[in-house]
Parts: C-alpha cells; structure tokens; sequence
C-alpha cells in the first residue's frame, strides 16, 4: 500500500505532466498544497522531494516550486580537435546532433596565479608556481545563469613569449579553451595527449549559486590535463558544468580489425 507522501507525489507527477502548471510554471506554495491535500507539511515536503529527485521539479529558495522544462543540451565532445565542440540536441534528451550551438555566448576573463597544492601536484611544479588562468563563463541568452564555468591554467614559463589575445577576443571561442593550442604551437610546445577524469556530483553551495542549479540539479566536473610530447603538463583545467544543460559525449575510434582467413 502506498504512504501518504507517495500518494501526494504521483498525483502532483500527474498534473505537473498534465500541463496544468504551464511550461516552467509555478507550483502551489506548500501551505497551499497541505491545504488541498489534507496532510501535513513533512508530508507535503516528502512528495515534493520525490518529484525533485526525478528532475521534475525544482525548489528555490525564496521563489518557490517551478516545473522543470526539458530543454535542449549543449554537446561538450572529446573530439573537439576534429568536430564542433558545442552541439546541441534536436529537442531533449536522446536526439542526434544538429550542429554548433551559435546561441552560446561566452565570456572570458584571465589574470595570474599562483599554483595551489592541487595543480602543483599534477602540473609536476612547485605549490606557488607562477600560472595564467583564464575563466570561460558560457550562457544561453534564455538562461539567468551560466551552463558551465572553466577555469583553465597554463604554466608561465611555457607560454611567456605568447602574443597574448586580450581576453575580451576570447569570447568568440568555446568555453573549453580549445584555442590556447594554437598558443602553445606558437611558442614550440606540441601538445601530445590530453587526459580528461569525469565525475558527476552534487554542486557544492558556491557551485549552485554560480550556476543557478537548485536541489535534484547534479554537475558534471571535467579535469583535464593537456600533455606535450615530452610528458609535460602544459595545461590544467577544470571544467564545471550544469547536468540538465549539458551532455558529455565521447568518442572512441575502433581499431581496423584484421581479416582472417
């Protein structure tokens, strides 16, 4: 037999994908649905949390419960030397490719740093290194925030004889940072392999509020580590990205299998 909260939650699940609430719509208030619903507020919260946790819903803070809207993905590829790096779906989850996303605006700023513990470790330098970082804000004009944040830092001493672009120009370019290669080359510094570890977790509370990500919102964290020929780390970067915005997509190409006779 179904609990309470269950009960409560499936017939909100069913007029939430009625349409009764509009596209993006606002929920009742939660007062108002202990009213309708002759429970108590716990209770109202239980159902409420099961709808978020399946990505229906969202709850924020101060303005209430708002129905999700299935919204098209931008396409973050591993093939990117090769292929348009933002992709976007068709309609939704689960459709093919379209082609470039020209509706992202990106916007660039970039400074110096000195190297924490963390990317000393994996850059092979010393914690206080001098780096350059640059940050890539990418939005959609329909968004109120940002889809995804890179923060990416190259080694100094690498890349000092680099006629740097201001950072304004950057803003044409993806927010993964793809050009600075050309950078690299620039100086004689040949990138060989890059290697990039993804994990999907909850957004810290800096994280949610920088992307406008609410409860059930998981984010998806790139590190990536760009390697020349000689094993160096000449790049370190961390990409930092909104789950119900964007899709990793990777490519694996398959060797030829040979033909026995």
């Amino acid at each position: 037999m179904a609990k309470r909260y269950e009960e409560i939650a499936a017939d909100l699940r069913q007029r939430v994908r009625s349409g009764e609430f509009g596209t993006e719509g606002r929920l009742p208030s939660e007062s108002a649905l202990v009213r309708t619903y002759k429970a108590g507020t716990p209770t109202v919260r239980q159902a409420l949390g099961l709808l978020v946790g399946e990505g229906l819903i969202a709850k924020y803070h101060g303005r209430g419960t708002f129905v999700r809207t299935d919204v098209p993905l931008i396409e973050y590829a591993n093939d990117r030397p090769s292929q348009p790096a933002l992709r976007k779906r068709a309609s939704g989850r689960g459709h093919g490719r379209t082609g470039l996303d020209a509706d992202l605006k990106v916007s660039a700023t970039s400074g110096e740093v000195a190297a924490t513990p963390e990317i000393a470790d994996l850059m092979g330098v010393e914690a206080g290194t001098r780096l350059l970082e640059f940050v890539h804000l990418g939005q959609r004009p329909q968004d109120e925030y940002p889809c995804s944040v890179v923060r990416s830092y190259l080694r100094y001493d690498l890349v000092a004889g680099t006629p740097w672009v201001p950072a304004l120009t950057l803003a044409g370019e993806t927010p993964w940072g793809d050009v600075y290669q050309h950078w690299l080359a620039a100086v004689g510094v040949e990138l060989d392999h890059v290697e990039e570890r993804l994990t999907a977790r909850p957004p810290t509370a800096d994280e949610a509020a920088e992307l406008g990500v609410g409860p059930g919102t998981s984010v998806l964290e790139i590190q990536r580590v760009a390697r020349d020929v000689e094993g160096r780390a000449v790049e370190v970067a961390y990409l930092l990205m909104r789950g119900d915005r964007i899709a990793a997509v990777y490519t694996t190409p398959m060797p030829v299998a040979s033909t026995r006779r």
